[in-house]
């Protein structure tokens, strides 16, 4: 069974080097790739976290936001 998922993680891994084209690089340039890659992923990562998802729920719990849902949310008295 570890021998079909190493073999299914080698055929996709392969296969993203062909596709980026960087099995044409050498192994330096590759390792340099990955690692810009990740700090390139970890920033848009922490951007969401903090700045975007902050942002919403900041506006989630502001007042105006509270009343216009409450008031939505009540049954209209005649």
């Amino acid at each position: 069974m570890l021998k079909s998922v190493g073999d299914f993680i080698g055929y996709w891994y392969f296969r993203y080097l062909l596709v980026t084209e960087l099995y044409m690089v050498e192994k330096w340039e590759r390792a340099m790739f990955h690692i810009l890659l990740f700090l390139f992923l970890t920033i848009l990562y922490t951007f969401n976290n903090f700045v975007v998802l902050g942002s919403v729920e900041k506006f989630m719990d502001s007042t105006i936001f509270t009343a216009v849902t409450m008031n939505s949310a009540m049954p209209h008295q005649t």
